[in-house]
């Protein structure tokens, strides 16, 4: 059993307390994934409480999915595997991987970036991207940036507009300046698995909304906003979901901004997949700038190796986040955003998005075909298809098999808010891997589905 004091905040109900400083030392690497907690009445007297609220303290961690009990061996730190972000790598060499949610990789890329470093290379003024950006980019790569947004309606500026080391900086960026330990954010029930991570490595509390075919239900989101404690903001992946590749409709949109301004929240709007359709909707951002944080991102539409993305920002808190853009990384890598920023202006961006749409497409009808007789959801223009898995199927048996078979890919419980909201489905992410490799690795799934798979050693 692990010696564990922990320290509990003050002006917090006990048992919330306590299950903030288990999420707090697991985040610092205090307590790890499987050390057995304290018992209730061990704990109960260390800290001066009573049972009751160890008991109810347990239980908020095991909500979170924090910890798990097991009936005559007490409680245990869960081992995160399933809520992990980050893929293991795979095991053998043969493995298909269809963990990553990447862009397809085309070869037209590799003489497009070099043409580019060249064309860098032969500029007097190249060794400026070696400096210091105090304003997160200079105002000719925002410039850029902004009107490469403004495509999409947005009221995008260079003064509006911070640069980042890519969405997921951003989130971290937005996490640790505009919410607190202890405040709630809201979120779909299905979520991407990083807000997961960093929101208990800053204490964020999720709230989940339910989600049905046609994305986040307005009238959850409205009961979930009148709950105690108040809710503060409102994450949202409004377009081709990840995991559920849901586009939400513009009534939804309007419902939602609507409830956004009725509670007084803030929505941090996290669309890095619009610029992979043909005609993306307009932003929720468009209809609320003022209390939107919206992120953007050329990870899911270029390459994600150029670790550039884009926040449009309401002016009273654009002080805030640049300020938490220097205490993480004090820059996105200027020579990073110069290429980036230089496709979106001179049309390079056009060339290769318009590539990889035709490829994304051809891939998704390879699925489409390979796995007709199961249910899935899919947009023909993204990089996943979300399976769900027929009885008796879990999601964690199913990973589980696909690996025995060489095949990795990532369970439900990965994007669940709540543990106990587990579907039963995985994604299967379809950029990654070539495209012979991705027709095995699909037939592989289909024999499992079918029962007719066995072990790819």
């Amino acid at each position: 059993m692990t010696i564990w004091t922990p320290t509990l905040q003050d002006n917090t109900p006990r048992y919330l307390a306590l299950a903030d400083a288990l999420a707090r030392d697991l985040a610092t690497g205090r307590l790890r994934p499987g050390d057995r907690l304290p018992t209730h009445r061990e704990l109960a007297d260390l800290l001066g409480v009573t049972i009751g609220t160890i008991s109810r303290g347990y239980a908020e961690a095991e909500r979170r999915g924090l910890t798990v009990g097991e009936i005559g061996r007490g409680t245990f730190v869960r081992k995160q595997a399933g809520d992990d972000p980050w893929p293991r790598s795979p095991e053998r060499a043969s493995t298909v991987d269809f963990t990553l949610s990447l862009p397809v990789a085309l070869p037209m890329e590799r003489d497009l970036l070099a043409a580019t470093l060249r064309e860098l290379a032969d500029e007097p003024d190249v060794n400026e991207l070696l400096l210091y950006r105090p304003e997160s980019a200079d105002a000719r790569q925002r410039q850029r940036a902004a009107a490469w947004l403004q495509r999409l309606g947005l009221a995008a500026t260079p003064e509006n507009l911070l640069v980042t080391a890519g969405s997921q900086h951003a989130l971290n960026v937005v996490l640790s300046a505009v919410l607190g330990s202890g405040q709630v954010l809201l979120t779909e029930a299905l979520t991407y698995p990083s807000m997961k991570s960093q929101a208990r490595q800053y204490g964020v509390k999720l709230r989940a909304v339910a989600v049905d075919e046609g994305g986040l239900v307005p009238e959850s989101l409205a009961q979930a906003c009148l709950q105690e404690p108040r809710p503060k903001a409102l994450y949202l992946i409004p377009s081709m979901h990840n995991p559920t590749t849901v586009t939400l409709s513009p009534q939804r949109r309007e419902a939602v901004a609507a409830l956004v301004t009725q509670h007084d929240l803030l929505l941090i709007e996290d669309d890095i997949f619009s610029f992979m359709m043909p005609d993306p909707p307009e932003p929720l951002a468009v209809r609320i700038p003022e209390r939107a944080i919206y992120l953007s991102s050329v990870a899911k539409c270029l390459a994600p190796g150029l670790r550039t993305g884009f926040m449009m920002v309401p002016p009273p808190l654009r002080t805030r986040l640049l300020a938490a853009i220097h205490n993480t990384v004090w820059m996105a890598a200027p020579l990073m955003v110069e290429v980036a920023t230089r496709w979106l202006a001179d049309g390079t961006a056009d060339r290769i998005i318009a590539a990889k749409r035709e490829e994304t497409q051809a891939r998704q009808r390879l699925a489409a075909q390979i796995l007709a007789p199961w249910t899935f959801a899919a947009d023909p223009n993204g990089t996943h298809l979300w399976l769900t898995l027929p009885e008796p199927w879990s999601s964690d048996e199913f990973t589980a098999r696909a690996r025995e078979c060489g095949v990795m890919v990532v369970g439900g419980g990965a994007f669940a808010v709540n543990r106990r909201d587990t579907p039963h489905a995985v994604r299967v992410s379809l950029g990654l891997p070539d495209r012979a490799t991705l027709k095995c690795g699909l037939a592989t799934i289909a024999e499992i589905l079918s029962g007719t798979a066995g072990p790819n050693y």
